[in-house]
């Protein structure tokens, strides 16, 4: 969808709202899906001469732990709020990019918004212990091998340190 910031600007009378289902299955996320439909929601007010956009997007991602391996589903939360000036919408280095005529692509804004916010390693829990290197299952594992003999010869000089 593509919001034309350049008619608020002009025509403006009251805040302008819009509840957004973007399918953003296709695309490419960085260690991580998102298989069903984001939800976002966008009002943009204008108050003086600076149009306040928020913006809140919420995404389900799949994703492998990355220290046990286990398939894992999150549900993430993005709220942000961009300041956008009239001269902003021809201007090429302004924070937000628009088109010519004036218009913001709101699925555009969304799918990066949740790459900044979702973070590159996604892990299960924050108290994930991972794999056992012996066994192969996860941590805390019921194994009894003796894991010093893998441990490279290389390093032995440092256990003389502690």
């Amino acid at each position: 969808m593509l919001l034309d910031l350049k008619r608020i600007f002009g025509a403006y009378d009251a805040p302008v709202t819009a509840q957004l289902t973007f399918d953003l299955s296709g695309e490419d996320f960085p260690g991580y899906a998102v298989p069903e439909p984001v939800r976002a929601s966008v009002t943009a007010t204008l108050c003086g001469h600076v149009l306040e956009l928020a913006l809140t997007v919420e995404a389900k991602a799949v994703f492998e732990c990355a220290r046990c391996l286990a398939e894992c589903e999150r549900l993430f939360s993005v709220e942000r709020v961009y300041s956008v000036r009239e001269a902003d919408l021809s201007d090429p280095d302004a924070e937000l990019f628009f088109t010519p005529e004036g218009r913001l692509d709101l699925r555009e804004l969304a799918y990066t918004e949740l790459v900044l916010e979702i973070p590159s390693v996604l892990l299960c829990s924050d108290t994930c212990a991972g794999l056992c290197p012996v066994c192969g299952s996860r941590k805390p594992c019921s194994c009894r091998h003796e894991t010093s003999g893998f441990a490279d010869e290389r390093l032995s000089v440092l256990k003389q340190l502690l």
